[in-house]
């Protein structure tokens, strides 16, 4: 690569840990389980629930964290729904977060110092001034050397 010129787009997908998934996947089916259950005795309305409790937690099993590092700063997604755009600029450090898990919750998360994009497991910190976003990244050593030349170029400008 010449000197000034940008490494390639490069995407991080992280999905819910697979131990996550389990637990996530027990509890909704015997919630849908228990629902169909009482449908035998009650009519169609506990089974209704028991499909709609299941159509609630397909979309959850499946979440996942994107970060695209791009051109101009570091897209964030989670669930399909929430997402953030960083720009280099707006960078002031960043470093590896914490370990998340069930405790922390999952999805857009508010945390004491800034907002997580989460989906457990281990993450990485992007400092933003007094803010900070924290983003659930399976390899997050990979990701803070993606960002490294960028931030050093962004700073050069």
């Amino acid at each position: 690569m010449n000197p000034g010129e940008q490494p390639p787009a490069t995407t991080f997908r992280t999905r819910i840990p697979v131990r996550y998934r389990a637990v996530l996947g027990v509890l909704g089916l015997t919630a849908a389980g228990g629902s169909a259950l009482a449908a035998l005795e009650a009519g169609p309305l506990p089974l209704v629930t028991g499909l709609l409790i299941a159509a609630l937690f397909a979309p959850i099993l499946m979440m996942t964290a994107r970060i695209s590092v791009g051109e101009d700063g570091v897209q964030i997604r989670v669930a399909a729904l929430f997402s953030t755009q960083i720009r280099y600029r707006e960078i002031t450090g960043i470093s590896a977060g914490p370990v998340t898990g069930l405790r922390e919750g999952m999805g857009l998360r508010i945390l004491p110092d800034g907002t997580g994009y989460l989906v457990g497991g281990p993450s990485v910190r992007i400092d933003c001034g007094s803010t900070a976003v924290v983003v659930s990244c399976t390899d997050p050593e990979r990701l803070l050397a993606c960002l490294g030349p960028r931030l050093e170029a962004a700073a050069g400008r």
